[in-house]
């Protein structure tokens, strides 16, 4: 060892103060940047399933209303995992693609699933509940881009092929998904200038030519389109990030159709045909949903009447629930809040049905 080497180290092989000084300094620069770097980026990127897999305790709405949805996939998660799994398939470019009962497909994006986990609105375990979600958003927003077109004044010859590419054009209704999600106000409201603005962005890595860009652009302009995909975005605020939306997008029964193929409803009438409606449907491993809007106690609530002793630990207006059991024994029913909590832990309760009849609209299962 040469005389110099002696600044680093000691006679014995010990470090020296100029070395344990750089180790310090490392150290506090390693603990800086962590204060920087976010939590995401230092976390492990989230598989399509955890290790448990589908199960309904690994479903949990995140800060959206979106329990209508978040309840039917936590039931079917609980009745038929298979069901699910088959849906979705990974590709080898990083999307998935989700199939629906009637067999029409949608893509989720890895951005787009990035954002739905970073921004807090699916919470669930694993990716698969949130590319089921942006896959159910891309549908409903496909779907009201071809209503609008169908409504709008343009000529019939430039309105069946702008048809026909937002039919077959993933780009284009991720355009209007992100631009809208950009836009939407925490009531669903939409400005049309800044709506028009953010999709001319949105449309730039678009491969089609400056001319088509801004004939589908200037769509906004056509009469009735603005108008139709603002009415959508009113009714299914939810699916684009407004936090307050209360339009009738929200219904359990319309994601039940399109995630398990049919859907049926019986209403709260009596305790005995309740009853009787959970025991078959849970029998027949069919999954089940119940919401709170249009019930009796609903209707106390909008009379600004009070409700029975006790709900509040577990009652939500206008709430939609997965029913998880029933006991005919002690005609009992297992419910649980896709909020995984109120109550805690996870959410799980259970009523007697004397409790539930009054705190349901009815019951939503599959079925003709």
């Amino acid at each position: 060892m040469g005389a110099g080497e002696h600044i680093l180290f000691l006679q014995d092989g010990e470090p020296g103060q100029a070395w344990k000084k750089t180790l310090l300094a490392l150290a506090g620069l390693a603990m800086l940047l962590c204060l920087f770097v976010p939590v995401w980026l230092l976390a492990a990127e989230p598989q399509l399933y955890e290790v448990a897999g589908i199960r309904p305790q690994g479903v949990r709405q995140g800060k959206l209303g979106s329990c209508y949805f978040h309840a039917v996939v936590t039931a079917l998660a609980q009745a038929n995992p298979q069901l699910l799994q088959k849906m979705i398939k990974a590709n080898a470019d990083g999307t998935y693609t989700v199939q629906f009962a009637d067999d029409k497909k949608e893509n989720a994006y890895p951005e787009d699933l990035r954002y739905t986990r970073e921004i807090g609105y699916d919470l669930s375990e694993g990716l698969w509940v949130a590319a089921i979600f942006r896959a159910y958003a891309q549908r409903i927003l496909r779907q009201a881009l071809l209503e609008a077109l169908e409504k709008s004044s343009l000529f019939p010859l430039i309105k069946q092929y702008a048809k026909d590419f937002v039919a077959s054009s993933d780009p284009l209704v991720l355009a209007y998904d992100r631009a809208i999600r950009s836009q939407v106000d925490q009531y669903g409201n939409i400005d049309r200038a800044n709506l028009e603005a953010d999709l001319k962005e949105q449309m730039k890595p678009i491969a089609v030519s400056d001319e088509i860009k801004d004939s589908l652009i200037k769509l906004l302009e056509s009469g009735g389109f603005f108008d139709a995909i603002s009415a959508m975005i009113k009714q299914n605020g939810e699916l684009f990030g407004a936090y307050r939306a209360v339009g009738q997008g929200g219904i359990a029964e319309r994601v039940m159709q399109t995630l398990a193929g049919s859907v049926k409803v019986v209403k709260n009438s009596s305790e005995g045909d309740v009853s009787g409606a959970l025991g078959r449907a849970l029998g027949a491993h069919q999954p089940l949903v119940a919401c709170t809007a249009g019930s009796r106690f609903y209707e106390r609530v909008a009379a600004g009447q009070s409700l029975p002793s006790g709900v509040d630990a577990w009652y939500v207006n206008a709430h939609c629930y997965t029913v998880l059991g029933f006991d005919a024994a002690s005609s009992s029913v297992t419910l649980r809040n896709p909020w995984a909590r109120h109550p805690d832990p996870d959410g799980v309760f259970i009523l007697p049905i004397s409790t539930f009849v009054p705190a349901f609209r009815g019951v939503i299962t599959t079925g003709p």
